[in-house]
């Protein structure tokens, strides 16, 4: 008994020597769960009191968001859209001249014929915007407040995109059962299938489904196979609950969909009451379709799928009947390459279906890491110009504007820095979208540059890694669309200059 306190102080003091010894190691470990959950101290690191200079850019930026704490709808009234005079200039968004059209005409700018949909098309047909991205967008992050924002100024209502199966979303309520398979172009690949315009497809299954994204998993890992589970619980059809909230009212759905090689059921009940609002059937198609049906504006519903064979679902869309819509493509852990696996012809037919106008590229910060010398800068650029191209081959009068990678940081013995490669990987960007045409907006000055991030963060706007949080989200968000405006005003001037 009287060893024990004895014992316990060695352990202790052991202890504490192995951390000590470890820590002169830690840079150099490969074990990544260490570098991610722990963070070591040297003496010099302890013993620094020094403090470093905030990020001035940054500073400036947020000021004006942060000045009002009590109301978080003053954040999005920095600057009235209606204000933005047609002479204003952009600092962050480039929209390039275009080459002549045959015959010596001009061809524009990259975003005008998003801009002249907008003005010929939008009070008599629904305009879509395709917002691709990674694990920063998933669950709709970002793409609902620029939603919210186009329905203020262009008109239209409902959420737009909705997968059969996802991550939940931050904007409604969604619940799918337990035997929907999701397959994307990043992982759980399947083989003889196509993906839809999101990247993704759906299959309904008679018994339960286990797939690696139903467990949360890092924007690292790629999931494996999807596995089936032990037949036991089974199921006669598949479901989808949506709940939403009044802003998103709606009059139409759409549903997206391939190889549907019979009739598949659809009902449309009431969640609330359990009523059948409508029952519909999907008509057989052999490559990809979208069928539209027009309900009330129910909030609260359930849409269930029967069928012998599951066709493959590419998503439904809640729509008003004209206005502009914006459509959340995210898939975790993805950098946009996987997006070259789906068919030519069936993304060319996706792209007019639903006629999606204006597409923006978020992508990067997954590759930011691991971009590390001139080659891998090279590698990237091809990758994403190979990308643009795809979709500008799909449909020429494609708007499409690529939003580079935000400020990140990393770092250990508690000092962070934004990744030295940075500026090489976004002026990498900017050149791939330039070259093919595209618009592009540069989201790591606009958060001021280097280092901006730990200034965000400080500010509870973001955490280190690059992710936003609600409030920087609405920051970006307004940014994007005030950059967008000022180069549609300044379309529209022209428009009326020339009649």
């Amino acid at each position: 008994m009287g060893h024990k306190p004895v014992k316990v102080i060695i352990l202790i003091l052991l202890s504490e020597i192995l951390l000590v010894g470890y820590s002169f190691f830690y840079n150099a470990t490969g074990n990544q769960f260490i570098k991610e959950h722990c963070r070591f101290f040297t003496p010099t690191s302890l013993f620094d009191f020094s403090s470093s200079d905030g990020n001035a850019i940054a500073d400036s930026l947020l000021q004006n968001y942060l000045a009002n704490t009590v109301s978080d709808d003053m954040i999005l009234k920095r600057i009235s859209l209606s204000k933005i005079g047609p002479k204003k200039q952009n600092i962050f968004l480039v929209n390039p001249e275009l080459a002549p059209l045959p015959g010596g005409q001009p061809g524009g700018k990259a975003l005008d014929n998003f801009f002249k949909a907008l003005l010929q098309e939008k009070d008599s047909a629904v305009i879509r915007v395709a917002h691709y991205g990674d694990s920063q967008l998933e669950g709709d992050r970002v793409s609902n407040v620029i939603r919210d924002k186009f329905h203020k100024k262009f008109g239209g209502s409902g959420i737009g995109y909705v997968p059969m199966k996802d991550l939940s979303p931050v904007s409604y309520y969604r619940k799918s059962s337990g035997n929907w398979a999701r397959y994307t172009v990043f992982h759980d690949r399947h083989k003889g299938i196509t993906y839809g315009l999101s990247g993704t497809v759906c299959r309904f299954y008679k018994h339960s489904v286990r797939q690696n994204d139903d467990v949360a998993a890092s924007d690292s890992s790629a999931a494996k196979d999807t596995q089936p589970k032990t037949p036991g619980l089974v199921y006669n059809n598949a479901s989808v609950f949506l709940k939403m909230g009044n802003k998103y009212n709606y009059n139409t759905i759409s549903y997206l969909y391939g190889e549907n090689k019979g009739n598949c059921i659809v009902n449309i009940y009431n969640n609330a009451t359990d009523d059948m609002i409508k029952s519909d059937t999907l008509p057989p198609c052999n490559t990809v379709s979208l069928h539209k049906e027009y309900i009330g504006p129910f909030l609260n519903i359930r849409v269930e799928f029967i069928a012998d064979e599951s066709p493959d679902f590419y998503g439904m869309y809640f729509d008003s009947d004209h206005g502009v819509q914006v459509d959340n493509y995210a898939i975790r852990g993805h950098s946009g390459d996987g997006l070259a696996l789906i068919n030519d012809d069936q993304l060319k037919k996706m792209l007019k279906q639903t006629n999606t106008r204006l597409v923006i590229f978020q992508y990067g910060a997954n590759m930011v890491p691991y971009v590390r010398s001139e080659k891998a800068c090279e590698w990237l650029g091809k990758i994403y110009y190979d990308l643009f191209m795809k979709f500008k081959k799909a449909n020429p009068e494609l708007s499409i504007l690529v939003i580079g990678a935000g400020d990140m940081a990393h770092g250990s013995e508690g000092k962070l820095c934004s990744y030295s490669w940075l500026p090489k990987i976004t002026a990498t960007q900017k050149q791939a979208a330039l070259k093919a045409g595209c618009a592009y907006w540069d989201l790591y000055s606009m958060m001021g540059g280097a280092n901006s991030i730990l200034t965000w963060a400080d500010k509870n706007l973001a955490v280190t890694n690059g992710h936003f949080s609600s409030k920087g989200q609405e920051i970006v968000a307004n940014e994007l669309v005030e950059a967008l405006m000022i180069e549609f005003n300044n379309y529209t001037h022209l428009v009326r200059k020339k009649k």
